[in-house]
């Protein structure tokens, strides 16, 4: 049976996220300093929102990701870079959630819950390769007691904040995607070096890095089922599918800013002694930017809904994930079109929603990679 209806609990924890947003983040969000960054996460870690999904015996709410994906598009809505910050958080966390040993889980899930939580960051690309895990370079050589790893991961979002990183390396350079491992490297590890933070176009609030490993040693205890064969590129694929499920809701989230402030400029614009939302043309395009909108939404509950089941969520999150980022970059550009030169102003919201889309097309894979995970299961 189909059921689109929210539950009661559901209902509350967005109105609570969405009060919160409006007077903690919404009204500093375009001009955050690091002064508003920090007050806005411990927000979030007043409400233990900095990673929703971790379970109630390690300190968190244990969402499932129907309702994260709720919290995600709120705050998206409010400060999309704030988004991409629990996002990367949840990315962090997911393999630790699904594969962890207790050790693992109660030394690394409590730093994201509670007053005191922290960020994580996930660090699987790097500055000669995006999508091709056979050239991967960073490596993990296998000592008595642990790995000792090296290499350099680029673009990784929550870089320098993060209490942990998340890490995916080689073990065998001649076998490199079958020798893939997961990682859990504290932030104060010795080696662990955050080079450069990049000033980005979008989601400027989240911070956006490359890191560096020189000779990081590591505990076989801080090993994602450190000794299975094929296990790590087996849980990246798992753990990318969450992700893009959670992209997927942070582009529903952007979209629906841009439509409620254009809806908001229509409504109060005269042209003609009429406000333009009556003119049809403008209409026309509310009405396909909330279709959009509502499609795109629709099948970010679908992917998270059969997460929540257990059931084969792959394609349901490449589809979510490719529609969604398509579909935020279509309604935030329409939007600017309606405000006109207002809309190409710096500083107006419409034009940050613009540069904020833009990213979704390539991070959790690109779109590309999104129609060849689609294609390969038709």
């Amino acid at each position: 049976m189909m059921d689109f209806s929210l539950t009661k609990e559901q209902q509350e924890l967005i109105s609570s996220v969405k009060n919160m947003a409006s007077k903690e983040i919404t009204p500093f969000a375009l001009q955050a300093g690091e002064t508003e960054k920090k007050k806005m996460l411990k927000s979030l870690a007043r409400m233990n929102l900095l990673c929703p999904t971790v379970p109630k015996e390690f300190g968190g709410l244990g969402l499932g990701l129907v309702s994260s994906a709720l919290v995600v598009e709120e705050l998206a809505a409010a400060s999309p870079g704030l988004a991409a910050i629990v996002a990367a958080t949840l990315h962090a966390a997911e393999p630790i959630i699904l594969a962890g040993n207790d050790q693992q889980k109660n030394e690394f899930l409590p730093l994201l819950t509670g007053r005191e939580a922290g960020a994580a960051a996930f660090a699987l690309t790097e500055p000669e390769g995006g999508s091709d895990l056979n050239i991967i370079s960073t490596y993990a050589t296998a000592e008595q007691t642990g790995y000792l790893l090296n290499g350099c991961k680029d673009y990784v979002i929550n870089a320098g904040i993060a209490r942990f990183i998340t890490v995916v390396a080689a073990t065998d350079m001649l076998n490199k995607k079958a020798s893939l491992r997961i990682f859990l490297i504290p932030g104060h590890a010795a080696g662990l070096k955050t080079e450069e933070i990049y000033q980005t176009s979008g989601i400027n609030l989240a911070p956006v890095g490359r890191v560096k490993f020189v000779d990081v040693g590591i505990r076989d205890q801080y090993v994602i089922k450190s000794r299975e064969a094929g296990s790590g590129y087996l849980l990246l694929t798992q753990t990318f599918d969450v992700g893009r499920a959670l992209v997927s809701a942070l582009a529903v989230g952007i979209a629906r800013a841009a439509l409620e402030h254009a809806l908001h400029f229509a409504e109060n614009r005269l042209q003609s002694g009429i406000p333009i939302k009556k003119h049809q043309a403008v209409a026309f395009t509310l009405a396909d930017m909330a279709t959009k909108i509502e499609m795109a939404r629709l099948m970010t509950w679908k992917a998270c809904w059969l997460i929540d089941q257990g059931e084969d969520y792959s394609v349901a999150s490449a589809m979510a994930k490719l529609v969604s980022s398509t579909v935020a970059q279509q309604v935030t550009c329409a939007a600017a079109d309606i405000l006109g030169a207002r809309g190409y102003l710096q500083g107006n919201l419409i034009e940050q929603l613009v540069r904020d889309a833009r990213v979704l097309s390539t991070i959790e894979g690109t779109n590309h990679i999104q129609r060849l995970v689609i294609s390969s299961q038709l």
